[in-house]
């Protein structure tokens, strides 16, 4: 049975043939030898790919990456491999904590800088947005009819007509659309409005995510980073430590139908949720206390958020459809041995936003790309995978397997990985 995936992968694999045959029937021929070597395939740079960070969105820190280096090789590598063209995919930076207003007006600016650099003086290249969690919602916003930071995208930045005329498509990963509970849990309490209530849930959290990350390789990698770049850090850690209005913006309450969104823009969501390994069949570990406690408060239910706002119950009902339907595998990308519960309910989440909060409309039945099994931070390149280290006397050692951020028992791995940029592959490719 066909699926929005299935839709969009044939209108891709039509379009990229086609594209083949005109280029195939234009390309010149080299003179090799005696021998003519025909470069059909080579085609000028149409597209350009940008990726858009969530919640404390920095774009590197030395050798450490919002977005692992991993995400732009595997999606570029997809992309370029479908439409036989270059495809450069650029991550861009964002104010970490700061409004969705204010982190729009960086945005813009940020993009158009980036794509006049991209261009060269070329001819203009399309634009395809690919937002990670509150990066999935600055990425829409960008469409929306008005902006927020001022009357006119004129009073943002003289070039932001200009850019959104160019934008093709829009694809959210883990993006709180609806809101998030944990943007209403005593833990965000502490950083939107200097609750000091919230303090010992923070001391709770910290204590476990202590013992959670203390042999954790990334984690290792960002605190050496964090050392090595002595200016940008001082500036990073000043913004978390000032008050964290982007929380106002994600409350639970969240409603995106309110938007008038550009209807000529393709929009995919790639909804992540996280499972739990089947005793006796997987080896992955079960979640750590850290995950426990943070998908416990991210969940709602104890603040009796889970199931606040207008789109919910039609977002689980959504998210149920598409698991029940005989073609679920369509949508699906689980690792072996990993379930979900057998039904779906408001709290469920990634560990950190809910899973159904992350539809803008559940009554699209393309918007919904595919249900990611994984934690928040997975589906950019951290998770649980094998490491090798060489020791004093020169020999190689596998390392422990934990360096993702989470550790939910998903058993998100590379398989999963690169099944999920294939298909964000193939969803921006049917837009070219």
């Amino acid at each position: 049975m066909p699926t929005e995936v299935t839709r969009e992968s044939r209108s891709r694999e039509k379009k990229s043939s086609r594209a083949e045959r005109e280029a195939a029937a234009i390309a010149p021929a080299a003179s090799e030898g005696g021998k003519h070597k025909t470069f059909g395939k080579v085609r000028s740079t149409e597209h350009a790919v940008f990726l858009v960070p969530g919640l404390l969105g920095f774009e590197s820190f030395g050798t450490f990456s919002y977005f692992a280096d991993r995400v732009v090789a595997a999606l570029r590598a997809g992309l370029e491999q479908a439409c036989q063209a270059p495809v450069p995919v650029i991550a861009v930076p964002i104010p970490p904590t700061a409004s969705l207003r204010d982190r729009q007006r960086v945005l813009v600016k940020t993009l158009a800088d980036r794509l006049h650099t991209v261009e060269h003086g070329q001819a203009p290249l399309r634009v395809h947005l690919v937002g990670h969690s509150t990066g999935g919602v600055d990425a829409n916003l960008l469409t929306h009819e008005f902006p927020l930071a001022g009357p006119t995208w004129e009073d943002i930045d003289p070039r932001a007509p200009e850019l959104r005329d160019r934008i093709r498509s829009v694809i959210s990963i883990a993006s709180p659309h609806q809101g998030a509970c944990i943007a209403s849990d005593p833990l965000a309490s502490l950083l939107r409005n200097r609750d000091w209530r919230g303090v010992p849930a923070w001391l709770s959290v910290i204590g476990k995510f202590v013992a959670s990350v203390a042999a954790d390789f990334e984690t290792q990698t960002f605190m050496t980073s964090l050392l090595r770049e002595g200016g940008k850090t001082g500036r990073f850690l000043k913004n978390l430590l000032a008050r964290w209005d982007l929380l106002d913006d994600l409350q639970p309450s969240r409603d995106p139908s309110a938007l008038r969104l550009a209807p000529q823009v393709v929009r995919r969501s790639f909804v992540t949720v996280s499972g739990r390994p089947i005793p006796g069949v997987a080896t992955t570990p079960l979640e750590d206390a850290f995950y426990r406690e943070l998908a416990k408060r991210a969940s709602g239910w104890a603040a009796g958020t889970a199931e606040l706002g207008p789109l919910v119950m039609a977002s689980v009902a959504r998210l149920q459809r598409a698991l029940d339907a005989d073609d679920a595998n369509d949508l699906l990308i689980k690792a072996d041995g990993i379930e979900l519960p057998a039904r779906f309910d408001a709290g469920l989440n990634d560990g950190v936003v809910n899973a159904a909060r992350q539809l803008i409309d559940p009554s699209d039945s393309n918007e919904l790309a595919g249900i990611v099994v994984s934690d928040h931070f997975d589906v950019i390149g951290y998770y649980d995978r094998h490491l090798f280290k060489m020791d004093a006397q020169g020999h190689e050692q596998a390392a422990q397997v934990l360096s993702g951020l989470l550790h939910s028992g998903s058993g998100f791995r590379d398989n999963e990985f690169f099944e999920l940029y294939r298909r964000v592959a193939d969803v921006l490719v049917s837009t070219f």
